[in-house]
């Protein structure tokens, strides 16, 4: 996204190394679904208490999440100044990486936590039938392929196809976008949100990182709905109308 405004074409590798992650994607969903057979004998391994779970590590971040983040905020803020006196460019094109990591510790964070039992017993299914249908569809608690995994993959596709197509998007990179948000600066976000949905799914099912598998309560996957409805909608429509301009403008 930062060289899109180059004259040249994305080379073939950008494609490769697209369907290589798109089909690590389902293989890792295979390999998950063909080991949930094993999945009563994983409950009962972590209940006997003999494996170290490291989920109580995580709970204790969490509980001191503001100070570590408070933290974070300053060290990092001192590097970006002193980078800047010497590249500032280079300090600012670390802000939305630094951005993305933070959103991925924080998803991390509170998805391998341990969740509260109140929230977790708690029904939140709505009455409708056809609501209830489609929720199962997005719940991610079974399935790793997010709105927000679709939508960054069609961003990407843009980027890589608009090229060789003959369209230039306008991606107001120059500091005033008119939508809030850059399309690349949204993109950037939805990704953030495509580790989240990840991380529900793996720890779902499986043991990560010495975190034993726990289930999921609904509570937290309505949080991510939630979530998607304000970052991948804003996300869609300026991406939405970006297309549409270099293809009827362009």
């Amino acid at each position: 996204m930062d060289t899109y405004n180059r004259t040249i074409t994305y080379p073939k590798e950008a494609f490769i190394y697209l369907m290589i992650g798109i089909g690590l994607t389902f293989a890792a969903y295979l390999i998950i679904q063909s080991g949930r057979k094993q999945e009563a004998q994983i409950k009962n391994n972590n209940e006997s208490g003999k494996d170290k779970d490291n989920r109580i590590f995580i709970n204790k971040m969490w509980d001191q999440r503001e100070k570590i983040g408070d933290r974070l905020v300053v060290f990092l803020f001192i590097m970006l100044a002193v980078l800047s006196i010497f590249d500032f460019g280079r300090a600012l094109s670390l802000i939305q990486p630094l951005i993305l990591t933070g959103m991925i510790g924080y998803s991390f964070l509170h998805i391998m936590r341990s969740e509260d039992e109140d929230m977790k017993e708690t029904n939140l299914q709505p009455r409708k039938r056809a609501i209830r249908y489609f929720l199962r569809l997005i719940d991610y608690r079974e399935h790793p392929f997010s709105i927000p995994l679709l939508l960054f993959i069609i961003i990407v596709m843009t980027f890589l196809l608009s090229k060789h197509f003959g369209l230039m998007l306008s991606l107001e990179t120059s500091g005033n976008p008119r939508y809030v948000m850059s399309l690349p600066t949204s993109a950037w976000i939805t990704a953030g949100l495509v580790f989240a949905c990840a991380f529900m799914y793996i720890i779902q099912h499986c043991n990560f990182f010495g975190i034993h598998q726990a289930e999921q309560g609904e509570y937290k996957v309505i949080q991510i709905h939630f979530a998607e409805i304000i970052v991948c909608g804003a996300t869609f429509f300026i991406w939405l109308v970006v297309l549409s301009i270099a293809l009827f403008t362009g």
